[in-house]
């Protein structure tokens, strides 16, 4: 039926490869005469190559009028997300966005296959890079901020490679200055979040809040700043323990050269905006103490990232907005990027996933899909989402079973291969150090199998079984190692392993295999057990589709029906369980709620997911049908 994971750079499959493309010095008018891309694959170069740019004015037109009709489609809009100086604005007048947007990515393909630049760079890039589905970082650097306002999505290097992104970054760069671990142990910034809620007047930041609670409050601490004072901002800047993630939701403007960016933090008559200067201090200690991203779901806020680069702050990531973004679009990417995330995709990836969920709001809103921009230094190695572990489980596609209390231990793989012989000694070193280092020496395998070094995890996974026989963690973890490696025999059992030391998750999993072998009786005991043992909404969603999905197999539509609609109530956007309800309310003859149905399913569908395709393909043909494609 459908997948219930994406696909993830850190699989086995995919290649790893980053692109340096640096424009030098230049501008549209002119163009740029010194354009290098040096292409690294796994961390090592393979090629470096030098081209250039033509002038572009023809771009640098119609991207200002493309803007300006944003800001005049968002000076219309009760919802924006953009704090607009109305005397400035009313004598704009673009009524034919669509059309510019279209114009704009038309020039920008065409500046970008100057004869050139396709030669010398782009042709090697898509030589070495022969397959399509491999992972590319495209780190744009320059100097000027204008340049990465444009839609560097219209390239068609990146439209051909769907697991590719294009980064800003600044060509100036070092290592980010961090407080150093103790004795292995992660800071204790990881896994904490720091939500601000700014100015919402006009707009519905609320839901931005609920998105990140859904997706990452059952595995991260997060606190929340509602329209705080500048001096409350600064203080928490400088919490004790520090943060890992910044998110800001409100309004926000920069001036028309992308520079000098200001956020409206609060209603207040005084002391209602920060702009970078103000939080300078306090971003320093927070970059020390291992803040990592820094979100700002806002309108322009693309001046942000300027000015981190022209105040010398050395922060690893950020995203921003290059344009004013209607507040439903903003909420929608936000959704989209916390649910990839917790689906352990790279950032970089999780951006394009969230980016390209946005296309279909193109006609409403030309150039939508492009507005965010994530900015990063090429050295960072990446914020992946296991990293912001606590104690709280992680639903459906990560680990099994309960987590460690305290952080995980980072200790050499020979020390733990001593430690596991020593255990061997006397049975009650076995009974108390056992399960305490199965823990340890599951987490460093975890670490290695995201790493790709699949075969350093498969051995800690091995050991982590040996050294806590009742843990499910490790069988967990094991089999979705020997799913990725095509294994499927070694994955069943150990997924059944898993199931009866009660990972929840796994019990899913195997009641999924029992039902695409068409046994969904037998299917029904794991789903119970599911359910019996578990506390998360997600898993309660995949557990509740599950069984739905069974029910339908056995004719029992009435229940299928009840099932599927408790499963959305837990996870809205799961196009599994919208593809199964409308197929059993087209049977129940309820072919209005089949359409919504229909519509949800195709809502939420990844065309990258082979089920989740063939499901958007049902949609569309029942839609196209009735007429009712929305």
């Amino acid at each position: 039926m459908w997948y219930d994971t994406l696909i993830n750079c850190n699989r086995l499959q995919f290649m790893s490869w980053t692109v340096i493309l640096a424009l030098g010095y230049g501008d549209l008018k002119n163009g740029f005469s010194h354009v290098t891309a040096e292409l690294k694959k796994q961390g090592e170069t393979v090629a470096q190559r030098f081209a250039s740019l033509p002038p572009a004015p023809v771009v640098e037109e119609l991207h200002k009028r493309w803007n300006a009709s944003c800001v005049a489609s968002q000076y219309n809009r009760s919802g924006s997300r953009i704090k607009i100086n109305s005397a400035g604005t009313t004598n704009i007048s673009e009524d034919k966005p669509y059309a510019i947007y279209q114009d704009l990515k038309q020039e920008m393909n065409k500046w970008l296959s100057a004869e050139e630049f396709y030669r010398k760079i782009e042709v090697e890039l898509r030589t070495e890079i022969s397959n399509r589905s491999e992972c590319v970082e495209i780190f744009l650097e320059c100097n000027n901020s204008l340049i990465w306002q444009l839609p560097w999505d219209a390239w068609q290097f990146r439209e051909d490679y769907r697991n590719s992104e294009i980064i800003g970054s600044s060509p100036e760069y070092g290592k980010v200055p961090q407080q150093a671990t103790l004795g292995g142990m992660p800071l204790p910034s990881r896994g904490r979040i720091l939500g601000v809620v700014g100015n919402s007047k006009g707009i519905d930041v609320g839901k931005d809040k609920k998105e990140l609670e859904k997706y990452l409050g059952d595995r991260c601490e997060l606190k929340f700043l509602k329209e705080p004072t500048p001096q409350q901002f600064r203080n928490q800047l400088f919490d004790e323990k520090g943060w890992q993630v910044l998110f800001y939701a409100g309004h926000s403007e920069s001036d028309t050269n992308a520079a000098n960016g200001l956020l409206y933090i609060n209603q207040e008559l005084q002391n209602n905006t920060v702009t970078l200067e103000d939080l300078k201090e306090g971003l320093k200690k927070a970059i020390f103490k291992g803040l990592q991203l820094l979100i700002f779901n806002s309108c322009s806020s693309l001046g942000i990232a300027a000015d981190l680069v022209s105040e010398g702050i050395s922060l690893p990531s950020v995203i921003v907005m290059r344009a004013p973004i209607p507040d439903f679009i903003a909420q929608e990417f936000v959704k989209s990027l916390f649910r990839y995330l917790a689906l352990k995709e790279p950032l970089f990836l999780a951006v394009r996933k969230a980016k390209d969920d946005l296309l279909r709001w193109e006609p409403q809103f030309p150039g939508a899909s492009g507005i965010p921009v994530l900015c990063q230094h090429p050295t960072f190695e990446g914020l992946k989402f296991l990293e912001l572990g606590s104690s709280r489980a992680v639903p459906a596609d990560d680990v099994a079973g309960d987590r460690p209390n305290n952080q995980s231990l980072i200790l050499p793989i020979d020390w733990m291969q001593r430690a596991a012989k020593s255990l061997g000694i006397t049975a009650i070193s076995y009974m108390l150090m056992g399960p305490i280092l199965s823990r340890v020496v599951n987490e460093m395998g975890k670490t290695s199998h995201h790493q790709g070094q699949l075969l350093i995890a498969e051995r800690c996974y091995q050991l982590a079984t040996l050294l806590n026989l009742n843990y499910a963690t490790p069988h967990y973890n094991l089999a979705m190692l020997y799913e990725d490696l095509n294994e499927k025999e070694y994955a069943q059992k150990l997924m059944k392993d898993a199931a009866r030391r009660g990972s929840a998750e796994a019990n899913s999993q195997v009641s999924r295999s029992l039902i695409l072998n068409n046994q969904p009786q037998e299917a029904l005991k794991f789903i119970a057990r599911c359910l019996e043992h578990t506390e998360y909404d997600a898993v309660k969603a995949a557990c509740f589709k599950n069984r739905g999905w069974a029910r339908f197999k056995q004719k029992q539509y009435d229940a299928a029906e009840a099932d599927l609609r408790i499963a959305i109530g837990f996870r809205e956007d799961s196009p599994e369980a919208q593809c199964l309800l409308a197929q059993v309310l087209e049977i129940k003859g309820k072919p209005q709620a089949a359409l919504e149905a229909w519509n949800q399913a195709l809502k939420y569908s990844d065309y990258r997911v082979p089920e989740q395709d063939r499901c958007m393909q049902n949609a569309q043909q029942r839609l196209e049908a009735k007429g009712n494609i929305k």
